[in-house]
């Protein structure tokens, strides 16, 4: 059993995972608390709003490891492009490597859930916002063509379609179709295959 400590932590780390897999309605909160073995008392003092408030929780999680790792690709590119293109590729792996099961929790939590819950909305509009706003530092870093925040949010438009075609399809060909509008002819123009 964890100490009650890192009971919280616990409970929201596999909510996220959870979450990921099988989405807001599909994940029971006995089953979160099973997985997270912790008891159940512990759970509804740390989440006195109960499995919506943990969601809140798990989406913030989330929000905050996907910015970690939008960071890393955009850090290391020399453009807006080739960090675009990092960025897509390594999501492609990550969710090929899942078998195309764990998805992103935030929007397979949105989809069952907005507009009708309110704070399940706001949290899920609050992830976006802060995966937009890091996009659009790294955008205006690197200089991107056009508007920094209309980039961040076409870009992260199509990689939340991609995650979802890719499910659906069981390829990485929805991110290499995205991958491909970032690819630069030498005259600086963009082209799809």
């Amino acid at each position: 059993m964890p100490r009650s400590s890192d009971a919280k932590e616990r409970f929201i780390r596999t909510a996220a995972s959870l979450f990921r897999q099988g989405g807001y309605h599909g994940v029971g909160l006995n089953e979160i608390i099973a997985e997270a073995n912790a008891p159940k008392g512990s759970f509804y003092h740390h989440f006195p709003g109960g499995k919506d408030e943990l969601a809140c929780h798990a989406m913030a999680y989330a929000a905050g490891f996907m910015r970690r790792k939008m960071a890393g690709a955009f850090e290391e590119a020399d453009s807006f492009d080739a960090g675009a293109q990092a960025l897509i590729a390594r999501l492609a792996d990550w969710f090929e490597q899942s078998g195309w099961q764990l998805g992103c929790p935030i929007t397979t939590i949105a989809l069952e859930t907005a507009p009708s819950n309110t704070h399940l909305t706001n949290a899920a509009r609050g992830s976006f916002d802060l995966w937009t706003d890091e996009i659009a530092e790294h955008a205006i870093r690197l200089g991107a063509a056009g508007d920094p925040r209309t980039e961040a949010e076409r870009l992260l438009t199509m990689i939340e379609g991609a995650w979802i075609m890719a499910r659906v399809r069981q390829s990485r060909a929805p991110f290499e179709q995205i991958a491909s509008l970032y690819d630069r002819t030498p005259t600086g123009e963009r082209t799809v295959r």
